[in-house]
């Protein structure tokens, strides 16, 4: 019966033989086709096939739909296509080779080379330290993977702002638009900040025909609005001055004029020959200096380090299906790094565990991470490390 990709998938992960061979019976035809068609020469055809099926013991447990094996092969393919292509110097993109209409069939006939099903087989499933070294290495060189198991192109457009930087280097006249843009914007800015706080207010004040004393926001108390000539201004409520109190009157705290009020003996200030006594005059103790503010000062953003890993592959023996662990050393190189995060593999939720698993780390600063594996079958698996997607490969053997 015909094993389903589903089933394959599921196959190699766990390790079984019979799902390499099953994939590789389904699908190296027409990956060796294409890998024909983009390189030049058989040889680099076949150790791309090689290295694609090397990759997929590795890398495949994280594919999200166990149902596109073959989308997934030959994108992996057509990655190490494009990285051996790039090595010689290439930067063009790989030529597009007409896809099938329907089934294995439609691809162009090509002819496996001998010997080619035996090589690919033997190598995944080589459990040697050679071996393993060999799958780890060809694992690692395949680069990042997405979120839904398929590999990240190499040389990637990167972030949004990068794609739109090259679109305005190639178009010099929306590059100026942009530009001059950005420039009032920010001119608009640093006007907003420079015309704000205090100064704002007392920008205020003076437009609205009052004066400021002091140079401190709480000055609003202290202004005063300028005399009438009817009458003088009144100094400040609740707190007299010397010339007010030698007065035969009283001044009234409640009269919204500054109007003394008449004694008891009848006499009566007239409001419009106030006597030169009744000019307020404010006292020394009331004249504030103006405070001026500290200036402040932004503090630099540190920059931003990143991780290193070493070792980047754990062979780790487990003794009759116990449990077993392995350590490698996370470090922070060229600056800080406020979070990191380890995630293990989708599938193997329940069977691999890693602490510590999230945290940061400051410039020069490293932590060590311990990886511990209960499993009762062989693994070829990994951890990935964010930020910088870092692949830690992790093998597991079993000892009997």
């Amino acid at each position: 019966m015909r094993m389903q990709d589903q089933e394959v998938v599921a196959a190699i992960v766990a390790g079984d033989p019979d799902g390499l061979a099953e994939a590789y019976d389904r699908y190296a035809a027409p990956l060796y086709a294409y890998c024909s068609f983009v390189l030049p020469g058989p040889d680099a055809a076949a150790d791309v096939v090689r290295d694609t099926f090397l990759i997929a013991t590795s890398r495949l447990e994280g594919l999200r739909d166990p149902g596109k094996l073959g989308s997934w092969l030959h994108a992996v393919a057509r990655s190490e296509c494009v990285r051996r292509r790039s090595a010689a110097g290439v930067t063009s993109p790989p030529p597009k080779m007409p896809r099938p209409t329907s089934g294995d069939a439609a691809w162009p006939a090509v002819e496996l080379p001998a010997g080619l099903r035996g090589q690919v087989l033997r190598a995944c499933t080589d459990r040697t330290p050679t071996g393993r070294a060999d799958r780890a290495s060809t694992a690692h060189r395949a680069g990042a993977f997405g979120p839904t198991g398929f590999p990240k192109a190499p040389g990637s457009p990167g972030p949004p702002w990068r794609r739109l930087w090259r679109r305005l280097r190639r178009r010099p006249r929306a590059a100026a638009t942009v530009v001059a843009v950005a420039a009032g914007a920010t001119a608009g800015i640093i006007v907003m900040l420079t015309v704000g706080g205090s100064h704002r207010a007392q920008a205020v004040t003076l437009a609205n025909g009052g004066a400021v004393s002091g140079g401190s926001p709480s000055a609003a108390g202290r202004v005063s609005a300028s005399p009438s000539p009817g009458h003088q201004a009144s100094p400040a409520r609740g707190h007299p001055t010397p010339s007010e109190t030698a007065l035969e009157g009283t001044v009234s705290p409640g009269s919204s004029t500054g109007r003394a009020s008449a004694s008891a003996s009848g006499r009566s200030s007239s409001p419009k020959s106030p006597s030169p006594s009744r000019s307020a005059s404010p006292s020394p103790t009331r004249s504030a200096s103006p405070s001026p503010s500290p200036t402040r000062s932004a503090s630099p953003t540190p920059t931003q380090g990143i991780l290193k890993v070493a070792p980047d592959t754990l062979a780790i023996t487990s003794a009759g299906g116990k449990a077993a662990s392995g350590k490698f050393v996370l470090s922070a190189v060229g600056g800080p790094v406020g979070h990191y995060a380890i995630k293990v593999p989708a599938g193997l939720g329940g069977k691999m565990t890693v602490a510590p698993a999230t945290g940061s780390l400051a410039d020069g600063g490293s932590v060590t991470v311990t990886v511990t594996v209960t499993s009762k079958i062989a693994l070829n698996t990994y951890v990935t490390v964010d930020p910088g997607g870092i692949n830690v490969t992790v093998l597991l053997g079993i000892k009997a």
